[in-house]
């Protein structure tokens, strides 16, 4: 006979059970042998206490998987919220592995290009006619030695304009690159200068220098308050069978140390062989010509105007820094235009 404590364990276990079960068992019992019942009870005993033992069944598997996605989700809106907060250092940042100055992917640089943007992209449907500069306020002289550039037809472009355009165009022909069609620049770190202001100074000067050595010269702008995209500016140097087109640019960096002349070329196009070397030749003879350093030359496809004209010699000129106090000087004296327009006529001599 089983034993009396079995006996009681068995009957809470069994008024446990529901009453369709309860009974199977109970019949169960009544059909087995009298000798088996005792090892049958203390075996369920067993079994029942030892499986209420066993450990919690784990979640639900798509639950978790849930719950998983909710976390990463609101992981990388945490990390989306940090990068709005400090957009323009992380910029800034991923600017400098590109071997560039950090600012000039910014407001402050002629084609904040590169940027990937939605469909349908816009594009200019027109073309600015080119309209003749205004005359500086004075004469601007003549090198005695000056180069003959007659034949030469050469397009100014004064980088930025009064008034951003933050409509996108493409920046990089056949590719949906996207960037806003144009910038107002940088402001002197101590002068308060506006760059849109000062590209249009130096292409004035620029300007009658090379057409007092024979040059045709077109400006992609006379004033300030206009709106001309980067590729509409491109536009009129390469609809113009221009020889050469010049950008003009004064640029800023958020390192207030870096200071000099730069030249950024295309890097694709019908001369993409030669603009690296041509572009270094352009920062050395400027630099030197007004007392500053020479950074050289980049191959580049950040900057919309560059990648609209690359089937002609196109040059992005950075005359300086304007985030730099050196630079921020130099550039607002009246002689460093002059002495940049003699040496950007002695360049274009060079390359004839």
């Amino acid at each position: 006979m089983p034993q009396k404590e079995d006996i009681a364990k068995f009957k809470q276990i069994i008024d446990k059970l529901p009453e369709k079960e309860r009974k199977l068992l109970y019949k169960h019992l009544h059909d087995m042998p009298e000798a088996k019942r005792e090892a049958f009870i203390s075996d369920y005993i067993k079994k029942y206490y030892s499986e209420k033992k066993k450990p919690a069944p784990q979640k639900n598997v798509a639950q978790s998987i849930l719950l998983g996605l909710f976390a990463a989700l609101f992981i990388v809106g945490v990390f989306y919220f940090i990068y709005l907060l400090n957009k323009d250092r992380i910029d800034n940042r991923f600017n400098e592995m590109l071997g560039m100055p950090p600012a000039e992917s910014i407001d402050t640089s002629s084609d904040p290009e590169g940027i990937m943007g939605p469909e349908p992209r816009k594009f200019p449907t027109d073309t600015p006619t080119p309209v003749p500069a205004t005359p500086t306020p004075s004469p601007v002289p003549l090198a005695d030695d000056h180069p003959d550039l007659s034949g030469l037809v050469i397009v100014i472009d004064p980088g930025h304009q009064q008034v951003p355009d933050t409509e996108l165009e493409e920046s990089i022909p056949g590719s949906t690159a996207e960037k806003e069609k144009a910038s107002s620049g940088a402001t002197g770190i101590n002068s308060g200068a506006k760059e849109y202001e000062i590209t249009l100074q130096y292409s004035l000067v620029l300007k009658e220098y090379l057409e007092g050595c024979g040059a045709e010269v077109i400006l992609t702008r006379t004033e300030n308050d206009v709106n001309i995209s980067n590729i509409e500016r491109a536009a009129i140097a390469t609809e113009s069978d221009a020889d050469f087109f010049i950008r003009i640019h004064a640029d800023s960096a958020p390192d207030s140390d870096i200071r000099g002349v730069k030249v950024y070329v295309p890097s694709t196009g019908k001369y993409s062989k030669s603009a690296g070397s041509d572009g270094e030749d352009l920062a050395d003879i400027v630099a030197e010509a007004i007392g500053s350093d020479s950074l050289g030359s980049v191959q580049s496809n950040m900057y919309t105007g560059l990648n609209h004209a690359d089937s002609i010699r196109s040059y992005q000129l950075v005359i300086g820094y304007l985030s730099n106090s050196e630079d921020d000087a130099l550039i607002n004296q009246e002689e460093t235009a002059y002495k940049t327009a003699v040496a950007i006529s002695e360049f274009l001599d060079s390359k004839n």
